[in-house]
């Protein structure tokens, strides 16, 4: 019999190694890929493997990820023009919060309360600028809301500004940089 065909404790022991090896060396080089910002690699695997869960699995692994700081900082730079002051907080681009992605706080471990929005509304579209966090939209459980309000930090209180003109669902918000004093 010869050494290829032996069967035994011996040959599982080696596929065993082979299998971690493999597997070791490819989390590995993803990881690297990764953190290298291969806009490719993103695209062609990382995507594609999370399409595999469900929406809600997918979000979970997503913030773990941020919560372990397995996902490299942005190499992006902005203008400064863009930078922008929020609750005597400086940051270096427009700020837009994505309500909902990180509900529980779990990846920044980093929350305030204040005094809830006049309306009651879910799927609303938030940003912050000019030291003031507004809410645009959203949906009541009936409706679908064109109700915009803004947060005042100093005052802990919301205040209803001009309503939007229409609201068909699904609201998008952005921030123009443009100076209002000229």
């Amino acid at each position: 019999m010869s050494g290829a065909a032996k069967k035994g404790p011996g040959n599982l022991k080696l596929l065993k190694d082979a299998f971690f090896i493999t597997t070791g060396g490819t989390v590995m080089f993803a990881g690297h890929q990764i953190y290298k910002g291969n806009e490719k690699f993103y695209k062609e695997y990382v995507m594609p493997f999370f399409h595999l869960f469900d929406a809600e699995t997918s979000h979970k692994m997503a913030v773990k990820a941020a919560k372990y700081k397995l996902v490299p900082k942005s190499k992006i730079t902005t203008h400064p023009v863009l930078a922008s002051r929020v609750f005597d907080r400086d940051f270096p681009s427009p700020v837009g919060l994505a309500a909902g992605f990180d509900k529980d706080g779990e990846a920044k471990n980093e929350w305030a309360y204040v005094k809830p929005l006049q309306i009651r509304r879910s799927r609303v579209a938030m940003v912050a600028s000019y030291g003031k966090l507004f809410a645009i939209g959203g949906y009541d459980g009936i409706v679908q809301l064109t109700t915009v309000e803004s947060y005042e930090p100093d005052k802990d209180e919301w205040k209803s500004l001009q309503p939007m003109c229409a609201h068909e669902g699904g609201v998008g918000v952005g921030i123009l940089p443009i100076d209002l004093d000229s």
